[in-house]
C-alpha cells in the first residue's frame, strides 16, 4: 500500500470523526443528518473519479443514487423492528432489507432522472412510514466503543470500495458506496443506550441527512463527464448542503410538546 493510498483511507474515518463529535453536541436528529450526508461515499467517489475517470465515477454514483432505495428500507426495517427486538434482530432486519432491494436496483436498466427518481420514492416513503418519536429530544453521549467503530467501519468500507472498482466495476463500486455504514453503527448503539424512540428520531434524521446524499450524488451522476471532475465535485458539495438545508427546515422531527 502506497502513502497516498493510505492518506486517501485515513480521510474517510476523519471525516466521520468530525460528523461524530459534532452529533454529541446537537442531538439524535443533527446526528442522523450528519451520518446520511455522504462523508464516506464523497471522498471515495472522488477517489474513483481520479483513478479510473469521470465515466466511471458518473456510472459508480448512478447506481449509488438508485441504491439510496436501499438504505431507506434499512432504516424502516430497523426502526419497526426495535419497537419490538433487540438491535442484533433489527440489525439484520435492516441488512436483508438493504440486500434485497439494492441487488434489484443494480440490475434495472438505469439513467440519472430514474436513479433519482428511485432514490426520492425511498426517502418518501421512509419519511411517512417510520415511527415518530414520542419524547422530547435528549443529547446522546457517544460511547467510544461506537466511535471507534464508526471508525474502523468507515476505514474498511473505503479499502473494500477502492479494491473492488479495479476488481468488478462501477456497478459494484455503487452498491457497495450506498452500504448503510453510519446506518448500521449508530442505531444499534442508540437502540440499546437509548430506546426505541430515540432510534425513530436518529432515523428520521437519516432521512433528511439522505437528502443531502442524493443531491450529491446526482450532480456527481450528471456533471463529473460535462463539467470536469473538480467542478463537478464543488457543485456536488453545494447542491448537497443546500438539499440539506431545505429538508432540515421543511421536515419537522421534534416530537409533540
Amino acid at each position: 500500500m502506497t502513502l497516498e493510498t493510505l492518506l486517501r483511507l485515513l480521510l474517510v474515518p476523519a471525516a466521520v470523526w468530525i460528523a461524530s463529535l459534532a452529533a454529541r453536541r446537537w442531538g439524535h436528529a443533527v446526528s442522523g443528518y450528519l451520518g446520511g450526508l455522504p462523508f464516506i461515499g464523497g471522498p471515495i467517489t472522488l477517489y474513483l473519479a481520479l483513478d479510473h475517470g469521470a465515466a466511471f465515477a458518473a456510472q459508480s454514483a448512478m447506481v449509488t443514487l438508485a441504491a439510496i432505495l436501499g438504505q431507506a428500507a434499512h432504516l424502516m426495517a430497523f426502526a419497526h423492528a426495535a419497537r419490538r427486538v433487540r438491535w442484533p434482530a433489527a440489525l439484520a432486519a435492516g441488512w436483508a432489507s438493504y440486500a434485497a432491494v439494492a441487488v434489484a436496483v443494480a440490475f434495472l436498466p438505469l439513467t440519472p432522472p430514474i436513479a433519482l427518481a428511485l432514490a426520492l420514492a425511498g426517502l418518501a416513503a421512509a419519511w411517512r412510514w417510520l415511527p415518530r418519536p414520542r419524547a422530547q429530544a435528549t443529547l446522546p453521549t457517544i460511547p467510544a466503543t461506537e466511535l471507534r467503530l464508526r471508525l474502523l467501519a468507515a476505514f474498511g468500507l473505503a479499502a473494500a470500495i477502492l479494491w473492488s472498482a479495479r476488481a468488478f466495476g462501477a456497478v459494484v463500486s455503487g452498491v457497495l458506496l450506498s452500504v448503510p455504514v453510519t446506518g448500521s453503527i449508530m442505531p444499534p448503539f442508540t437502540l440499546a443506550l437509548y430506546g426505541p424512540d430515540a432510534v425513530a428520531r436518529l432515523m428520521r434524521g437519516f432521512v433528511v441527512g439522505l437528502t443531502g446524499f442524493t443531491a450529491f450524488f446526482f450532480t456527481v451522476a450528471v456533471g463529473v463527464v460535462p463539467l470536469g471532475i473538480l467542478p463537478a465535485f464543488a457543485g456536488a458539495i453545494v447542491a448537497a448542503l443546500a438539499a440539506l438545508f431545505i429538508a432540515s427546515r421543511v421536515l419537522r422531527i421534534d416530537a409533540p410538546a
